[in-house]
């Protein structure tokens, strides 16, 4: 097969979803998810470019839509260094490999990818390499994408090669992208460990306030034995040079550039997770992996743990197993037979949405970049109806919370959490209401009765949402006070619940009278 070909689109190779694309980055606004349900969202592009982030706030990388893809110049990125030859980027984020992108000399690439990974193949043939790079977000409680470089010797003569991770940190919320973008840098406060560059910011500055930050941002990196990287620089401007940019830097085209030991650290920059692993010489046919672990690290979880955990070839083995067979017991419960293989393999994938759509909403993909995370109120309960199918067993704990979004007028709460049940007052003070909000419980939990014949769900109780917003959002309670929190007490204080049954009457028997 002709590598240079014109795109011609995909193919699948088997029946577990596995699919294949030659020259994917000649495929325009192309990209792919890497998830799971910790929290972390990932965004995959054949130039690995996109983003990682748990929510609105707390952002690894910086924030994309759909025309970031291209032009921005931030990306994960993994340098060679070939001695005699010059500077090579695995994922072809270099000047050099851009501007050949249309021209005969274009290299060689290849995707693979699957339930959920996804895998590069990149030739040099003039500097003799082939990297292989794996991406994948393991199931667990750790909000981590983990990455996998291996580099193969393709000639028949020994490379004297020096390896360099490049992963930008941005350790922030979407809002400063451009708000305040220089102002939340200064408060960033960079460190080095001895696997990585780590970035915990004093604050955490947006929307919601000034707030002490507790989460920390990390990029580390093994050798596939488990070894340490030999230095970094985790400054962007460093990096670069001056008059450099991400796509020419002076620190790997120069190599003389000197790096930095932990413990190290700065105060007020721009960071960068760049790696520098030591220099090796890999004979014909040789090849060496190298392990980058991109992570947000909560409050109380540590490097060490990191580390431990996925730092060598053999722990990414294992966890690349891990995810697969996670994602195919997700998608065992649904099966499609028609006439046609092919297409029995795509409605594989068409499986999968419901399930991507619960974890990254409406706002954390570059397409679907509506809104400040989360999903609406109609989501809960479409997304629902086909969960039904897929994860039948989450189902009636999934409608049970839903229904603590319900207000006592009928109405209902506007800004969803992402977990179950969790509902917050509206922040933006917008009195608003939809005609169809009160149907969509009604139907998502006549559809549950039906299928499960659990009648009694309708005698269970949940409480009610409160906020501001009274009156069918025609009036604002005055005397509500966010500190009261978000449930509907009686003139006494308590807490009141009501049944099921009572909630989806209140919805729309409320409309009804208000029509």
């Amino acid at each position: 097969m002709d590598d240079h070909r014109p795109v011609d689109g995909w193919q699948f190779l088997d029946d577990a979803g596995t699919f294949e694309l030659n020259q994917p980055h000649r495929t325009s606004y192309l990209y792919f998810p890497l998830v799971n349900e910790a929290g972390l969202m990932s965004v995959i592009t054949p130039t690995l470019h996109g983003d990682s982030k748990t929510d609105q706030n707390h952002f690894l990388t910086a924030p994309v839509s759909v025309e970031d893809l291209h032009n921005s110049r931030a990306a994960r990125n993994f340098w060679v260094q070939v001695e005699g030859k010059g500077a090579w980027s695995a994922t072809g984020n270099s000047a050099a490999q851009i501007a050949q992108r249309f021209t005969e000399n274009d290299e060689p690439v290849h995707l693979r990818a699957g339930f959920l990974w996804h895998t590069l193949t990149r030739e040099a043939p003039l500097l003799g390499l082939r990297a292989e790079i794996t991406n994948f977000v393991p199931p667990g409680d750790d909000q981590v994408e983990l990455m996998k470089v291996t580099l193969t010797n393709i000639t028949d003569h020994a490379l004297t090669i020096t390896p360099v991770a490049a992963i930008p940190v941005y350790g922030r919320s979407a809002d400063s992208l451009r708000d305040h973008r220089h102002v939340t840098s200064l408060l960033h406060r960079i460190s080095l460990d001895a696997y990585g560059v780590l970035v915990c910011p004093t604050l955490s500055f947006d929307e919601r306030g000034h707030n002490i930050n507790t989460v920390t941002y990390a990029a580390l990196g093994a050798e596939e034995d488990g070894a340490a990287p030999q230095d970094f620089c985790p400054l962007v401007e460093e990096f670069i040079g001056e008059g450099g940019s991400l796509d020419w830097p002076e620190f790997v085209v120069r190599p003389t550039t000197i790096g930095h030991t932990a413990p190290h650290a700065w105060a007020g920059y721009e960071a960068i997770g760049a790696l520098r692993f030591k220099t090796i010489q890999l004979r014909p046919g040789q090849s060496k992996a190298y392990v980058i672990v991109m992570a947000v690290i909560r409050e109380g979880e540590t490097v060490d743990h990191l580390v431990k955990t996925y730092g060598s070839q053999a722990r990414f083995e294992d966890w690349f197993k891990r995810n697969g067979d996670h994602w195919q017991a997700q998608l065992a419960t649904l099966k499609f037979s028609t006439a046609d293989p092919q297409h029995n393999r795509w409605l594989k994938w068409v499986a999968v949405q419901p399930i991507l759509r619960r974890l990254y909403g409406n706002s954390f993909l570059p397409y679907h970049d509506y809104g400040r995370g989360g999903r609406g109120w109609r989501d809960l309960w479409q997304d629902c109806l086909a969960l039904l199918l897929m994860e039948p067993d989450r189902v009636g704990n999934l409608l049970l919370a839903n229904f603590a979004g319900v207000r006592i007028d009928g109405s209902n709460a506007t800004i969803i959490g992402s977990q179950p049940g969790q509902f917050s007052a509206d922040r933006n003070n917008i009195p608003r209401i939809w005609m169809d909000h009160g149907a969509w419980p009604f139907l998502t939990t006549r559809l549950y009765i039906d299928q499960s014949g659990d009648l009694k769900f309708l005698l269970k109780e949940q409480t009610y949402f409160k906020d501001q917003h009274i009156d069918r959002a025609r009036g604002t309670d005055g005397e509500w006070q966010l500190a009261q929190g978000t449930r509907l007490r009686t003139s006494s204080g308590a807490i009141y619940s009501g049944t099921l049954l009572e909630h989806i009457l209140v919805q729309h028997l409320t409309p009804f009278f208000n029509a």
